[in-house]
C-alpha cells in the first residue's frame, strides 16, 4: 500500500511500504516546520494585530527617523476633518498613504509622515452645539467645539493606529491641530505676508451664503440637489431706447425678453447683458390657442437661435420682422421691471451671455452672481442688495417684500407683483447648490468679505501645475487639465466667514472711516498672547486695553474707543491649505500630496494658491489622486441606503491586512471605488493564499534567518535555482517601480503572479524531491534560493500587509530593522532562456501524460537544433538515457534521451515509455530501487552522509 504524506496542505509524495511494516524513513526526510500557523482564530487575531501595533508602529518611525539615510520623503497629510467616526473613505485615504510611505521605508529612505487634523468651521460649530439651547456667546461656542474636536480626534487616531498607519502617534510635536496655538500663529504670520504683497483685501463682492448658516462658503462647502425646483420665468424688460431702424410707429411697446430662475433678484437688477456676435429678432408674440391676441401690438427681442427653443416652452407663435445684429443693441436703455418711477438702465456686452438656454439678453444683478458683478463693476454701476445674512428682505426693498425670505415668500410675491409683465412662468427641476452640512439651499448675494486675488497668481499656478507630476499616470493629463480648469475659472476666493469657531482675521477697522488697521507690531502683539495664552480664545473675551499696551497704541497714534474689532474668521480652505508652513519648516515642497479627486477645487488648490502668493512655488512636487468609494451597485454610501460597509466590520471579520490588501487591489485604478462583502471576502481569501505561501518559505528556510544566509554567498548550482534568483531580480525592479508611481493596484496583481507561477508552480513544485529527500549541499543551496524569495517577497509586501509580515518573521526580530536587496549578479538571462524552453517541453508533455505517474516515465525527445542547444545545459549528455538530469527533475521523470530533430516544424517530438519494470524508492518515490536494496543509491548516499 501507499501512505500519502501532506505538509502545508500541499500532497509531498507517497511510500510504498508493508501493511504491517512501520514508515522507516520519514524522520530522515527534510520536511518544512514552522510555528507560523495556516490560519488564525478572530481571537488570536484581534489580539496578535493589537500587540503587533503597540509594539511595532512608533518604535518603526523612531527607527527609521535614526537609522534610515537623507533627503527624507515628505508626504504631507491631508488634514481629515475632526467631526467624526471613520469611513471607508478614510481607510482609502490614509491607507493609500501608509503604503506609499512604507514602500520608501522598506528601501532604507527616511520618511517625514505628520498627520493632522483640520478642527475648525461650521460643521463641528454645529455638532458640539446639538441638543443645547442657542448661545450666542463665542467663548461658550468655542470651548464646546474645541472639545467636540479633541474627542473626534482622539476616536480617529485610534482607528488610523489600529489600521498600522505608521506615524509617531505618541509625540504631540509629531501631529499637527488647526487650533494649536503655534499653527495659529504661522497661519497669521502668513496672512499679513500675502496681505503686504496686495493680494488679500477687503471688499464688497457676491460670494455663495448660506441663510441657514448665516456665513459666506467655499464652493467646496456645496452639495448639489439634483431635484430642486425653481421657478422658471419669461419676463419683459420695456425698452425706453432701441435701435433707430426699428420702426416705431407700428409698435405699441418694444420689449427685452428675458429668462430667469431666481425671481427673487429682480428687485436688484442693473443691467441687461447681451452678445454683440449673436444675430437678434424682433418678433411678435401670439398665443397658439387664439385666434387674435392683444401681445400682437407689441414687439419683443430674442435671439434667432433660441427662438424655436422659447416657442415650444411656452406655447407662443413668433412672427419675425425684422433681425438685428448682436452690437446695434449697444445704446439701447429700458425700464427697471419693479422700480419703473427710476432712471433708466443700460444694456452691456457680455461674453458670458450665450445661445445655450434662454432668449441671449441675461438678467444682471451684481449683488446676486459673479459675472453680473464684473459687467457692472466694469462699467461703474453699483451694486443693490437688499437681502441680509439670514436670506430676507430689508427695509430698502419694495415694501411688500420686507421681512420675506427671498427663496419662499420673496420669489412669489416678486412674481405676482411682476404678473402683467410675465410672458411665460412653469417650473424647472435642476441641480441646485445646498450648504453641505444644513442641507438647505443657498443663495449668491454681496457681502463685505476678505478676498485672495486669484486672478494675480493664475498664470503661475498654471506653469507650477505643468511642473507637478501626477500619478495614476493613465489619468494624469486627465487631472492636470481638471486641476487647471479649476484655478483659471475661479475670478476670486473669499477667505472669510461668520462664525465663532475657527482663527480670526487679525484686523481692525477705523470706526469712521472703515479703513482696516494692521501692521507687524500689532500683529506680533496678538501673536505673542496666542502663544501666551495657548489659543486665541482672547481675540472675543479680552478688551483691546488688554490685547495691545499702551506704548504700542500710542506708537501708531491710535485710540481703542476709534477701533473696532475684526469678527470674521478664516475660511477652513485657508486654515488647511495653509498647512504646509506646519510641516515643511525649510522644505520648499513635498514630494507628495495624496487626496481624493475632490480636492481640485479644496486642497490641493488652496495649497497651491496660498504657497504661490507667500513663495511663489508651489507646495507639493507630486500629487496622487484617488476616488470615491460607493457600494457594488454604483450608489454612494449612506444610512438611508442601509448600504454602508464600515472599516471597523471589515477588520472585525476578516482582518486589519485584509481591508489593507482591498485598498491596494482596488483603490488607485478607479474614480469609483466599489466596496463589496464579495470584494472583502476576495481580498481576505487571495491574502490567505500568500500566508500559505510565506508559511511553506518560512518553514523550509528555517525559524531564524542569518545575516549570511540572506547575502549572496552560496552558489546556487541548478539552473531552477539560478532561474528563480534571475526572476527574483526582475520581480524586486518591477514591483518597486510600481510602487514609485502608486500603482498599488498592479503591485497586487504583480505580487499573485509570481507567488503563484514563479515560486509556486515553478519552482517549488519541481525542487521538492531535492529539498525533502536531496544531499545537504543541494538543500542549502535550494534554503538560499528560497530564503531570498521569502526576504524579497516580505519587502514587496510589507508596505501593503505589515502585520502579516511582522507576523511571519518570528517576532525575534523586527523585519523593519532588515536590509534586503536582489543581488545584481542574479540576473541571468541565458539561463531564463534556457528554462523558458525546458518549461515549454514541460507543457507539452503534461498535455500527453495527463494524470500519469510521470516518475515511471521515460522519454526520447526528438529536439530542433536550437532547443537542443538550449537543453543540453540541462541533461548534458546526447542520445544517452540520463535519469539524474535536472531536465529529468523538471519534467519528473525517470529518464530522458535527447536525439536530434531533423525536421524543423516544431521543436519538439515525444516518445513516452512506461518502466512498469522498476520500482521506485520508498523514501523519495523518485529514483529506481537497484541491486535489491530497500532504497535507491541517491538515498543510500544522502542517510550514509547524514549518519556520520
Amino acid at each position: 500500500m501507499y501512505q500519502l504524506l501532506w505538509r502545508n496542505g500541499l500532497r509531498l509524495y507517497s511510500i510504498k511500504h508493508a501493511a504491517k511494516e512501520p514508515v522507516k524513513y520519514k524522520s530522515s526526510i527534510n520536511l518544512p516546520r514552522t510555528k507560523f500557523p495556516t490560519r488564525l482564530t478572530q481571537k488570536t487575531r484581534d489580539e496578535l494585530e493589537r500587540n503587533l501595533i503597540e509594539s511595532k508602529i512608533v518604535a518603526c518611525y523612531k527607527y527609521q527617523e535614526e537609522q534610515h539615510r537623507d533627503p527624507a520623503f515628505v508626504l504631507h497629510d491631508g488634514p481629515p476633518y475632526a467631526n467624526g467616526d471613520l469611513h471607508m473613505g478614510h481607510a482609502v485615504n490614509k491607507i493609500l498613504k501608509d503604503i506609499t510611505i512604507r514602500s520608501q521605508v522598506v528601501r532604507g529612505r527616511k520618511i517625514d509622515y505628520i498627520p493632522g487634523w483640520d478642527c475648525h468651521g461650521l460643521p463641528i460649530e454645529l455638532k458640539a452645539l446639538t441638543g443645547t439651547k442657542d448661545t450666542n456667546d463665542p467663548i461658550t461656542i468655542r470651548k464646546k467645539s474645541r472639545q467636540f474636536a479633541l474627542d473626534a480626534i482622539d476616536r480617529q487616531k485610534n482607528q488610523f493606529r489600529s489600521w498600522g498607519v505608521l506615524a509617531n502617534w505618541n509625540d504631540i510635536k509629531k501631529v499637527y491641530l488647526t487650533f494649536n496655538a503655534n499653527f495659529i500663529v504661522k497661519q497669521l504670520h502668513l496672512f499679513f505676508n500675502i496681505y503686504e504683497k496686495g493680494l488679500i483685501y477687503r471688499d464688497l463682492k457676491p460670494v455663495y451664503w448660506s441663510p441657514s448658516s448665516r456665513t459666506a462658503l467655499a464652493e467646496a462647502e456645496l452639495e448639489y440637489d439634483a431635484n430642486f425646483v425653481s421657478p422658471s420665468l419669461y419676463v419683459r424688460f420695456r425698452l425706453t431706447n432701441w435701435p433707430n431702424f426699428i420702426d416705431e410707429v407700428s409698435s405699441k411697446h418694444i420689449f427685452a425678453l428675458i429668462w430667469t430662475t431666481t425671481p427673487w433678484t429682480l428687485p436688484s437688477n442693473q443691467a441687461v447683458c447681451y452678445n454683440s456676435n449673436l444675430t437678434y429678432a424682433l418678433v411678435k408674440l401670439k398665443s397658439d390657442n387664439k385666434q387674435s391676441d392683444s401681445e400682437g401690438e407689441d414687439r419683443y427681442i430674442i435671439a434667432q437661435s433660441l427662438l424655436e427653443d422659447f416657442q415650444k416652452t411656452s406655447n407662443k407663435i413668433c412672427t419675425v420682422e425684422q433681425l438685428i445684429q448682436g452690437y446695434e443693441l449697444k445704446n439701447c436703455t429700458y425700464q427697471h421691471p419693479v422700480f419703473r418711477e427710476q432712471r433708466t438702465l443700460p444694456f452691456f456686452d457680455a461674453a458670458h451671455v450665450q445661445e445655450f438656454k434662454g432668449t441671449g439678453l441675461v438678467h444682471t444683478a451684481p449683488a446676486h452672481g459673479p459675472d453680473d458683478f464684473l459687467i457692472c463693476m466694469n462699467n461703474n454701476i453699483p451694486t443693490r442688495s437688499f437681502v441680509n445674512e439670514e436670506g430676507i428682505y430689508g427695509n430698502e426693498a419694495p415694501s411688500y417684500l420686507r421681512g420675506k425670505t427671498v427663496l419662499d415668500d420673496g420669489n412669489d410675491l416678486v412674481m405676482t407683483n411682476l404678473k402683467e409683465d410675465i410672458v411665460f412662468a412653469s417650473t424647472l427641476k435642476h441641480s441646485y447648490p445646498v450648504d453641505w452640512r444644513t442641507k438647505k439651499p443657498v443663495i449668491i448675494r454681496a457681502s463685505q468679505q476678505w478676498f485672495i486675488n486669484t486672478s494675480a497668481l493664475k498664470d503661475k499656478a498654471i506653469e507650477e501645475i505643468d511642473k507637478v507630476a501626477i500619478y495614476p499616470r493613465v489619468n494624469a493629463e486627465a487631472s492636470r487639465k481638471s486641476l487647471k480648469a479649476q484655478v483659471m475659472k475661479r475670478p476670486y476666493w473669499c477667505i472669510s466667514r461668520q462664525r465663532s469657531w475657527g482663527v480670526p482675521i487679525p484686523v481692525f477697522y477705523e470706526k469712521v472711516s472703515g479703513k482696516v488697521v494692521i501692521n507687524k507690531k500689532l500683529l506680533q502683539c496678538i501673536c505673542d498672547l496666542t502663544i501666551k495664552e495657548g489659543s486665541i480664545d482672547f481675540w472675543w473675551s479680552q478688551s483691546l486695553e488688554k490685547i495691545f499696551p499702551p506704548s504700542l497704541l500710542e506708537e501708531f497714534n491710535l485710540k481703542t474707543s476709534d477701533l473696532i474689532r475684526g469678527t470674521d474668521i478664516f475660511d477652513i480652505w485657508f486654515d488647511s491649505g495653509s498647512t504646509w508652513s506646519q510641516v515643511l519648516d525649510n522644505q520648499q515642497a513635498a514630494d507628495l500630496y495624496l487626496e481624493g479627486y475632490d480636492q481640485f477645487t479644496g486642497w490641493f488648490q488652496s495649497s497651491l494658491l496660498i504657497s504661490l502668493a507667500a513663495r511663489n512655488c508651489t507646495p507639493y512636487k507630486a500629487i496622487f489622486i484617488h476616488g470615491f468609494t460607493v457600494d457594488e451597485n454604483g450608489h454612494k454610501m449612506s444610512k438611508s441606503l442601509g448600504n454602508v460597509i464600515s472599516p471597523k466590520d471589515i477588520t472585525a471579520k476578516y482582518g486589519v491586512d485584509s481591508l489593507r490588501w482591498w485598498v491596494a487591489a482596488h483603490g488607485t485604478q478607479h474614480m469609483a471605488i466599489n466596496v463589496s462583502q464579495q470584494l472583502i471576502q476576495q481580498s481576505a481569501e487571495n491574502l490567505g493564499k500568500v500566508r500559505a505561501i510565506l508559511r511553506y518559505l518560512n518553514g523550509s528556510t528555517g525559524d531564524k534567518l542569518s545575516k549570511s544566509s540572506t547575502t549572496f554567498t552560496i552558489r546556487a548550482e541548478s539552473y531552477l535555482n539560478r532561474c528563480l534568483l534571475s526572476k527574483l531580480h526582475d520581480f524586486e525592479k518591477e514591483i518597486f517601480s510600481l510602487y514609485d508611481c502608486c500603482e498599488y493596484n498592479r503591485v497586487i496583481a504583480c505580487i499573485q503572479n509570481f507567488v503563484t507561477n514563479q515560486i509556486s508552480a515553478n519552482y517549488i513544485h519541481l525542487i521538492k524531491d531535492r529539498l525533502y529527500c536531496g544531499k545537504t549541499e543541494e538543500i542549502e543551496n535550494i534554503r538560499f534560493v528560497l530564503t531570498q524569495c521569502y526576504t524579497i517577497l516580505c519587502k514587496a509586501l510589507w508596505p501593503i500587509a505589515p502585520l502579516l509580515i511582522e507576523e511571519s518573521w518570528n517576532g525575534k526580530t523586527n523585519f523593519y530593522e532588515h536590509h534586503f536587496q536582489a543581488h545584481p549578479a542574479w540576473k541571468e538571462e541565458s539561463v531564463e532562456h534556457v528554462m523558458e524552453k525546458a518549461l515549454e517541453l514541460k507543457r507539452l508533455f503534461n498535455q500527453q501524460t495527463k494524470s500519469k505517474n510521470s516518475w515511471l516515465l521515460s522519454l526520447q525527445v526528438n529536439c530542433s537544433e536550437n532547443a537542443l542547444n538550449l537543453l543540453q545545459h540541462l541533461h548534458p549528455s546526447l542520445n544517452v538515457s540520463l535519469t539524474d538530469s535536472e531536465l529529468c527533475e523538471i519534467l519528473q521523470v525517470n529518464s530522458i534521451n535527447l536525439q536530434s530533430l531533423t525536421s524543423t516544424s516544431s521543436d519538439f517530438l515525444i516518445n513516452t515509455e512506461s518502466r512498469s519494470d522498476i520500482e521506485l524508492c520508498p523514501r523519495c518515490r523518485r529514483f529506481a530501487i537497484q541491486n535489491n536494496n530497500d532504497i535507491c543509491q541517491r538515498c543510500v548516499s544522502v542517510l550514509q552522509t547524514n549518519s556520520k
